[in-house]
């Protein structure tokens, strides 16, 4: 099972919560904690790289959104030195508040591995320059 390091850069706390889906999130620091509708943060998950071609098709995952999401950007990226998929997404929690959601997809070390940075879109300006670049410190190894 791969492993992965992040540099939380004081933003983030350096253990994370891990949640139902599997994924690990990094919440924020509490002195940058607001309330809002979304747990502000870097969440990390790795899963099984599928078999398929397309499952293994980070674009096609990545542009795959659900009825209550707007893609607002997408582009090739890198992250941990792999080739990825960037996404930029904004998500409607049953009409009461608006979450921003960054994602990265990425294939390495045998996994495929799915980074989201969250905050509400209210403080997304204040937070996503910080969450990208905590983001960007991703490592992964085997």
């Amino acid at each position: 099972m791969a492993v992965y390091r992040l540099d939380p850069l004081g933003i983030l706390e350096t253990e994370p919560v891990v949640l139902d889906d599997g994924s690990a999130l990094h919440e924020l620091v509490e002195p940058l904690r607001a309330p809002g509708a979304s747990r502000a943060g870097l969440s990390v998950l790795a899963e099984p790289v599928p078999e398929d071609e397309e499952g293994r098709d980070l674009t096609a995952a990545a542009l795959a959104i659900g009825p209550d999401e707007l893609l607002i950007d997408w582009e090739a990226a890198e992250l941990a030195g792999e080739p990825a998929v960037r996404t930029l997404v904004l998500v409607q929690l049953g009409g009461v508040a608006t979450v921003v959601l960054e994602q990265w997809r990425l294939l390495a070390a045998g996994e495929r591995w799915i980074v989201t940075a969250t905050a509400d879109l209210a403080l997304w300006p204040r937070l996503a320059p910080g969450l990208r670049a905590a983001a960007a410190t991703l490592e992964v190894e085997a």
